[in-house]
């Protein structure tokens, strides 16, 4: 399993469920981690999500930094010309919500893939830091960028005592938490987890984690991953 961060200054990851107003979410979907992996690969848009569906490719994510949101209202244009870029004729306003840190953005990853050659390639280019396409936070203006961190060995695990989980869990993982001994903030969100060949949501999650990256010690339902750095995750 290779481990790596990205970070940048701002992000935006589109609540799927937003029509109007441009809801972010406070960390990456699996489908926007999915889409970052395609991007470093070189994949063209919607020639991927078989290739690194789920059942494929293995993603963790553990929050990095404390988050806030902030609400800006963003310009949209209707072009359909050259010209109109220059001087629209149409145009409209929209809440645009926008992720900030109090320095960066950081998240971590944790990735595997069943195909031997296409991880050797992600471990590759995350190492050499080249990514063939430029990696962003969920919207092209929020670039992002890459700490590789390291290849680590894992197991799977079943455990009917408390663990501390450092990565985002899916809730139905989560047999019980210990509330107690929680120092920062849950937080609850329901994300897309996997596309369809036609880009359309195939399956959607409701994931739980800590909203300044502290491990929470939870009893898991089923296996989730032992590290050979001592951590323990659960994948998306």
């Amino acid at each position: 399993m290779v481990i790596f961060d990205l970070w940048g200054k701002f992000a935006h990851f589109r609540k799927f469920y937003t029509n109007s107003s441009s809801l972010t979410y406070s960390v990456p979907p699996r489908t926007t981690v999915e889409g970052m992996i395609a991007a470093l690969l070189g994949y063209e848009r919607d020639t991927y999500y078989e290739k690194l569906n789920a059942e494929n490719l293995y993603v963790a994510v553990r929050k990095m930094s404390k988050t806030k949101k902030i609400m800006q209202s963003v310009n949209y244009i209707k072009a359909t010309t050259t010209s109109e870029l220059h001087f629209p004729k149409q145009h409209t306003q929209v809440p645009f919500e926008l992720l900030v840190g109090d320095s960066k953005i950081r998240y971590r990853f944790y990735i595997i893939h069943k195909d031997e050659n296409i991880f050797k390639e992600i471990k590759e280019r995350l190492f050499d830091k080249t990514p063939v396409f430029p990696l962003y936070f969920g919207s092209a203006p929020f670039s992002c960028y890459i700490d590789y961190v390291g290849e680590v060995n894992w197991d799977w695990v079943i455990s009917d005592e408390f663990q501390d989980i450092y990565s985002v869990m899916p809730s139905h993982k989560i047999k019980e938490i210990d509330i107690k001994n929680i120092k920062g903030y849950l937080l609850k969100e329901r994300m897309p987890r996997d596309f369809a060949i036609d880009r359309t949501i195939k399956e959607v999650t409701t994931y739980v984690y800590e909203d300044m990256g502290q491990p929470l010690k939870v009893k898991i339902n089923g296996e989730f991953v032992k590290l050979s750095n001592g951590e323990n995750i659960v994948f998306m």
